[in-house]
């Protein structure tokens, strides 16, 4: 996992070629694990410096209109006064050039990483397993890669973040199993039911990956937000 302090831009030395550096060794970790397609955390951590470059671009924007101008003369061509440019002081310039130079690289790279992610997401089938039951807010997620012919099984909780009115998925990871000519994903939960009885009538989902993906990185978090979308749609 790459890893870039959210006030990076801010912290410690603002100096140009020093934060440089800094966001280029950050962005080259985190295309090195895309290309390895290990997009989380680094995917929504690069959209959140991503946003928070912009709006402290807007901010500083803000914050330099409303500052008292000085009359310069008139211009009688246009009709208008003009007004002296706001002088920024040294450290302000700085933070303005770093602004300029970090925002293109990374709505660049936050742009390749979600192509990514919809292009991994589109490979991925996404289907109930059995018959869907009411209760939907907890239940059993199958993680079948085809090529390793193994299911991971975990069980998963809708949480809902009240204060930013978003939902996620938690997840418990209980076992992996091999699956054989005998062993179909229905017979799989059944055996669940069987051995959890805490959960009679489980909602369980499939997420099946053609491509051997890395679990944590990449196919479990988009697993997640696949029962995400399902639930609330």
């Amino acid at each position: 996992m790459a890893t870039l302090k959210t006030d990076w831009l801010t912290e410690g030395w603002i100096d140009f070629e020093y934060k440089k550096y800094t966001l280029l060794a950050y962005l080259q970790e985190v295309n090195s694990n895309f290309k390895e397609a290990r997009l989380f955390p680094d995917l929504p951590n690069v959209q959140t410096h991503y946003e928070l470059a912009a709006q402290l671009k807007s901010t500083k924007n803000k914050m330099v209109a409303s500052f008292p101008k000085n009359v310069a003369g008139v211009d009688l061509k246009k009709k208008q006064i003009v007004y002296e440019k706001f002088q920024e002081n040294e450290q302000l310039a700085e933070i303005d050039s770093i602004l300029d130079y970090s925002l293109p690289l990374f709505q660049q790279t936050l742009t390749q990483g979600q192509a990514q992610y919809e292009d991994i997401e589109a490979r991925l089938m996404f289907a109930p397993v059995g018959i869907v039951p009411l209760h939907l807010k907890e239940g059993y997620l199958f993680l079948y890669r085809t090529r390793r012919s193994e299911t991971d099984i975990y069980r998963y909780q809708l949480r809902l973040f009240e204060h930013q009115a978003q939902r996620s998925v938690q997840t418990t990871y209980l076992e992996t199993v091999r699956k054989g000519v005998s062993m179909t994903f229905e017979n799989l939960k059944l055996t669940l039911i069987r051995k959890r009885r805490e959960l009679p009538n489980p909602a369980t989902y499939l997420v099946e990956s053609p491509a051997d993906y890395p679990v944590q990185e990449t196919l479990l978090p988009i697993a997640k937000r696949l029962i995400v979308k399902h639930i609330v749609s």
